[in-house]
């Protein structure tokens, strides 16, 4: 990989981010349109626990080019990997104990930011 496909991967990589906060923005209004402020919440949470893993993944794994350091990027990866299922898991935790949280919407919001990154490929090609 060059260089310059590095970079492009990287810049996709945090389009796929904004593009997954967008949706988690737009599922936010739709449930305060459709119900109320706390669903809203709710499903902004949700996305948002989709999203900062995502990020800090993006942050690691696109840190190094492969032209440099094969073993550094994997490394990347597997750190990034790794933060990424631990910060989930942890902004799970934290968002579950909260009081004013709809469950079902919470969930519904996460479920449908990360149906987002899961399309990606359709809508994000080089």
């Amino acid at each position: 990989m060059t260089d310059k496909n590095a970079a492009l991967a990287r810049k996709s990589a945090y389009k796929l981010v904004l593009c997954q906060l967008a949706v988690a923005g737009v599922i936010a209004l739709a449930f305060f349109l459709a119900a109320d402020a706390a669903a809203a919440k709710s499903a902004f949470k949700g996305g948002l626990v989709a999203v900062i893993p995502n990020c800090v993944f993006v942050f690691f794994a696109f840190r190094y080019s492969a032209l440099n350091n094969a073993n550094a990027v994997l490394a990347a990866f597997m750190r990034g990997q790794s933060l990424k299922l631990i910060l989930t898991a942890v902004l799970l935790a934290v968002v579950f104990t909260q009081q004013q949280l709809v469950p079902g919407i919470f969930l519904t919001g996460f479920l449908l930011t990360l149906l987002a990154q899961w399309t990606a490929p359709v809508f994000f090609k080089h």
